[in-house]
């Protein structure tokens, strides 16, 4: 088969731009009429206490989120909207790459523009702009390496390995998962004739590149004793607990759409036809295998079906050349599919239903959505508890939250409602302390009797928490309670509080 198109025959780089625009501003126009519908999710209030506390590393996420987040505070204050906005933009940067990457297999630009709506429509870019999470920047920058990845290996354009390194290193800054797209590459690379590739200085070039930009990172995590590694041990096996490997490849398909997915195959048999793309082939099974041994998630690997998809949507055009009005029905119910597909995933990707007809239907428990309800109550019921306690008791007193969720919506809400000092031993939370914690007594949140057994010399429960909607989501039911401490916090913190676990 032939090798892709010569770089002197591609179109020009301003068209796949405006492609890849359009694509994106088909997401911008369904999704920013949602934008913070029904309000912070708990990780979206841990990444704004994180943005608060910028550092090196955290116990688990790679810091880019936490920076980001932070130039958003400062520029734009709490804001919930303009945090999401990155997501949103990111994903819009994922659609952008998927046009670039038809061109540089030598799509015309109908084919770019069908590449960057496709994606745009796939459930899995349907809902960046819903969360402010690591998911997003870390699609960017899978994305972005194998649009590199398919410049050093198709043109091919060797001095870009420095640049693959680059990217790499960053995406490693925002979620550690891309690792398994190192690995997939690398095994691309070893099981085709592109493993002449390893012999040159290149590949070394951007291995040294990228362990440079994540040396900061790893410098933190060594000063700490690696709580990422102790962390993602708990949470695979948690990730293998909720999701069976047969949940995990249905929802992989329903995330791509059922068009999408067979779209990605032809593609995937698309570069293997062509020599110097065979290790672009194996990328998308080999990160697929990978998560399903290691029980991630199903959304994990499905960056990496970008180039697949974008030679999959080369294929399908060269194919309807021929003209014939069988292969354009065939490509119109593909079309059909994925509407079909996207008009039931909707309300579970973009928050299209109100809360009341979510309470209603009682659909709230088959969404992360309901994560979004009930801080500001929690915060209220919190606040209520703390200013009936005795001013004795009140006087230097904290507020202890049992996860991360709860103590960061806590410091998000609590000051305006006169709440003390916010602490958790929750993840890194744990390290977010004062150095002197002479504290004697504490409103805890969220904890059971056994654990306030083991720090209260004695206690009594002031309240439980609710919601306005009385759903039935992580918080709900736990107990608010006055705690006079057994020793000072500072005594009690590591042996009973720190934690790093879910």
């Amino acid at each position: 088969m032939p090798e892709p198109c010569a770089h002197e025959h591609l179109g020009s780089v301003r068209t796949a731009l405006l492609c890849g625009l359009a694509g994106g501003a088909v997401s911008a126009a369904i999704q920013l009429p949602f934008l913070g519908r029904y309000g912070w999710d708990r990780d979206e209030l841990y990444f704004l206490s994180a943005a608060r506390r910028p550092a090196l590393g955290y116990v688990d996420f790679p810091p880019l989120t936490a920076w980001i987040g932070w130039l958003v505070h400062a520029a734009a204050g709490s804001s919930l909207d303009a945090l999401r906005l990155t997501c949103l933009a990111a994903g819009i940067g994922v659609i952008v790459l998927v046009a670039l990457m038809v061109r540089e297999l030598g799509g015309g630009w109908r084919s770019q523009l069908a590449a960057s709506v496709g994606w745009a429509l796939m459930p899995v870019a349907l809902g960046s702009a819903s969360i402010f999470h690591p998911t997003w920047f870390d699609q960017l920058a899978w994305a972005g390496f194998l649009y590199v990845a398919l410049r050093v290996l198709g043109r091919p354009e060797p001095r870009l390995w420095p640049v693959l390194g680059l990217v790499a290193g960053i995406g490693l800054e925002a979620k550690y998962t891309i690792a398994v797209l190192l690995v997939a590459l690398t095994v691309g690379l070893l099981l085709t004739p592109s493993r002449r590739l390893l012999a040159t200085r290149g590949p070394w070039l951007a291995l040294g590149v990228a362990l440079l930009v994540f040396l900061p990172n790893l410098v933190w995590q060594a000063q700490h004793g690696w709580p990422s590694v102790h962390f993602a041990s708990s949470q695979n096996a948690k990730t293998a607990a909720d999701t069976s490997r047969g949940a995990y490849l249905v929802q992989g398909v329903a995330f791509l759409g059922l068009a999408g997915a067979v779209v990605a195959v032809v593609g995937i048999v698309w570069l293997w036809r062509r020599q110097r793309l065979r290790p672009l082939a194996i990328v998308p099974v080999a990160v697929t295998l990978i998560f399903l041994v290691e029980r991630g998630r199903s959304y994990y690997p499905l960056p990496g079906d970008t180039v697949a998809f974008a030679a999959g949507i080369v294929s399908l055009g060269g194919w309807l050349r021929a003209g014939s009005r069988v292969r354009y029905a065939a490509v119109g119910a593909l079309v059909l599919v994925q509407l079909a597909v996207l008009a039931v995933a909707a309300p579970l990707v973009l928050p299209v239903r109100s809360t009341a007809s979510m309470v209603r239907a009682g659909t709230w428990k088959d969404t992360f959505y309901k994560d979004e309800l009930g801080w500001p109550e929690l915060a209220d019921q919190t606040a209520q508890a703390w200013r009936g306690l005795p001013a004795a008791e009140r006087r230097g007193g904290v507020v202890l939250a049992a996860n991360y969720g709860e103590a960061s919506a806590l410091e998000r809400y609590g000051p305006a409602r006169g709440l003390p000092l916010v602490l958790s031993g929750h993840l890194s939370w744990q390290y977010w302390r004062p150095k002197r914690l002479d504290q004697r007594f504490a409103v805890v949140v969220g904890y059971d009797h056994f654990f306030l057994a083991e720090i209260c010399s004695s206690f009594r429960t002031l309240g439980h928490i609710d919601n306005r909607w009385h759903i039935a989501n992580e918080e709900r039911g736990r107990t608010i309670v006055a705690c006079t401490l057994r020793r000072p916090l500072g005594q009690l913190w590591h042996p009973y509080i720190a934690r790093n676990v879910l």
